[in-house]
């Protein structure tokens, strides 16, 4: 009898101290990242939540109504050209979150009718971090870890490399994300321009969708391809995304709509991806596209539990910049609690050198 295949798709999840990590591996090969940090855990919607809200204003000049959740900043739900009748100012509505909370605006909702009675704001119907994602999770192995942790850092460089050669530079502005191709040192394709310009432009495609799926990217984003030489080249990068776009949709994955223009004579493409979580970038990093003060300290929290593991009763001392240091001290987490519970041994936190960027542990 032969022996089951292993499933196509799969959830592997892992938690450490300050988040939880989720990975869509799809044929062994990590395609999608969502990250939940513990500190938002209580205090922001999640995308795929249903809540029992309180209306708080209604807006015709803009077609919507203001709904309290009780959770986070006021979230704003559509109503179109006319609204239900149902649909006033203190009524308790039942809403769904489309979107989640982002650069300084709400959550957006779609209404799903009058609340159920019961207190009103309150979770009617909560969502996991891998809402959307076809089967079960399960817990990631050594291995798993590693990669699924490289793919986190990965997916927070502007830089990433095509396959064959050639790069992608891949910047956020509030308006929208660029993507730029560039052939770097990429030597396959020949010597005819045209030719290598097609090759390197098509070789880019697989790895601009990956890269747009993992780091969680919505709204407008815009690639610059090298510029299109022969007649059909735009036509065929155009099919090419669209092809890309469509095969994330296979094997039960609820993917985001995703609309795709043609590629202009410039060799520019627009899309248009709806927006549902928020990227990885604005979890992890600041305005100036460094690691902020959180991500900071849990990284040096993890490497303060791997290393008390290993001390065999000597003291640990984790050396952490000021901004790292103040929000370890504050514990908003609750992580001293965490490792005094699972691991156990001396530490201390301690300020870190002059111009130190990154958490250092050393043990003595």
């Amino acid at each position: 009898m032969n022996a089951p295949k292993p499933p196509t798709r799969e959830i592997v999840i892992h938690e450490r101290i300050g988040e939880l990590r989720a990975a869509l591996f799809d044929r062994d090969r990590i395609v999608e990242l969502r990250l939940e940090r513990w500190s938002t855990h209580e205090s922001r919607v999640r995308w795929g939540q249903i809540y029992a809200g309180r209306v708080t204003a209604i807006d015709g000049r803009i077609g919507g109504a203001f709904v309290d959740l009780g959770v986070g900043e006021p979230a704003f739900a559509p109503f179109g050209r006319e609204r239900e009748a149902e649909l006033r100012v203190g009524a308790a509505v039942a809403v769904r979150i489309v979107r989640e909370a982002e650069g300084g605006k709400g959550p957006a909702l779609a209404y799903e009718g009058l609340a159920p009675q019961g207190p009103c704001p309150r979770l009617l119907e909560d969502a996991t971090p891998w809402q959307g994602w076809p089967g079960e999770p399960r817990e990631a192995d050594e291995d798993e870890i590693d990669r699924i942790d490289a793919a986190f850092e990965a997916a927070l460089h502007t830089e990433v490399p095509i396959a064959g050669g050639g790069r992608l530079t891949i910047e956020r502005t509030r308006a929208l994300t660029a993507v730029d191709v560039d052939s770097a040192n990429r030597e396959t394709g020949g010597t005819d321009p045209a030719r290598f310009a097609r090759g390197l432009n098509l070789a880019a495609v697989p790895e601009i969708v990956r890269q747009i799926r993992l780091r969680g990217l919505g709204g407008l984003i815009c690639v610059d391809f090298t510029g299109p030489r022969r007649k059909g080249d735009a036509e065929a990068l155009t099919k090419a995304l669209i092809s890309a776009f469509d095969a994330e949709k296979n094997g039960g994955v609820a993917a985001p709509k995703t609309e795709v223009l043609p590629v202009s004579r410039f060799g520019i493409a627009e899309i248009a991806r709806q927006k549902r979580r928020q990227a990885l970038a604005d979890i992890c990093l600041d305005a100036a596209g460094q690691p902020t003060a959180e991500t900071l300290a849990i990284e040096g929290i993890n490497r303060l539990a791997t290393s008390l593991k290993g001390a065999k009763g000597r003291t640990v001392t984790l050396y952490a910049p000021a901004a790292p240091l103040a929000f370890l001290e504050a514990d908003p987490i609750g992580w001293r609690q965490d490792i005094a519970d699972t691991i156990g041994g001396q530490f201390h936190l301690r300020l870190g050198r002059p111009n130190q960027t990154q958490c250092e542990v050393v043990i003595a």
